[in-house]
């Protein structure tokens, strides 16, 4: 068995055991759904400032309702 073969078996392994006693087994390899995704499963997270974190702490920026 290659070095490979058995970092996965291992990883399948481990993932079994954490799911017990789940009863769908661990999924491995790519999605099989036919649709595209919803969103861009490419896109990045949005960088926030400090600022803005405390801006929003302090409730600022919000929109009020009414």
């Amino acid at each position: 068995m290659t070095q490979d073969k058995a970092k996965t078996d291992k990883k399948i392994d481990k993932a079994v055991d954490m799911t017990f006693p789940a009863s769908d087994p661990a999924a491995t390899g790519k999605a099989t759904g036919t649709e595209p995704p919803a969103r861009p499963s490419d896109r990045k997270a949005p960088v926030i400032t400090r600022e803005e974190i405390e801006r929003a702490q302090k409730g600022e920026g919000h929109k009020r309702a009414g």
